[in-house]
């Protein structure tokens, strides 16, 4: 590992390490609070995991089919973005974490690496179209979620991932047709 992915790594360690003890501090707060704080509290701790350094292995390898197609070198799209979506929402994640009662920063920072710090590439039309399935309360799974909001997600090689960026029509149009077999 080079000295910036262990720098990266470090810093991902720390912020675990505090925002655990964030969480494990307002848990008293969080327990006799009402609804409409536990909504902040959610809300403040969802936004802090925002900003939690990724991890260096975020991406799981699922992109949508959407995504692809925009990619696509005849897609009628001059500069075309991925959404990165978390694949646990952040508020969602944050009322589990508020609910761990083993939490602490070496727990938060293996479950943000293997877990909540995981992202899955869609497009921005397709992240508007997934948050109502993701709110708390109504989220079960991130694969329901994405089934009810009509989004498809596939696996694609993570050395491929770049070629896709580049709009390289052959792969895209293989992972596209191996759809439609």
């Amino acid at each position: 590992m080079n000295s910036r992915k262990l720098q990266r790594d470090a810093k991902l360690e720390e912020q675990c390490s505090v925002l655990a003890d964030i969480i494990v501090a307002i848990r008293p707060v969080y327990s006799k609070a009402t609804l409409g704080q536990r909504t902040l509290l959610e809300t403040t701790i969802g936004a802090a995991i925002w900003y939690i350094p990724k991890p260096l292995e975020a991406w799981t390898g699922r992109m949508s089919i959407g995504a692809l197609k925009i990619f696509h070198p005849e897609s009628g799209i001059q500069k075309p973005k991925f959404s990165e979506e978390h694949v646990y929402p952040r508020k969602v994640t944050a009322r589990l974490l508020l609910e761990d009662q083993s939490l602490d920063g070496t727990s938060l920072g293996t479950l943000f690496r293997e877990k909540y710090g995981r992202l899955h590439f869609i497009t921005p039309d397709e992240n508007k179209s997934v948050q109502p399935y993701q709110r708390v309360g109504v989220f079960t799974t991130p694969d329901d979620a994405y089934a009810k909001a009509g989004i498809v997600l596939i696996e694609v090689a993570n050395h491929e991932l770049r070629l896709v960026k580049k709009r390289d029509r052959n792969i895209i149009e293989r992972y596209l047709n191996s759809q439609s077999a």
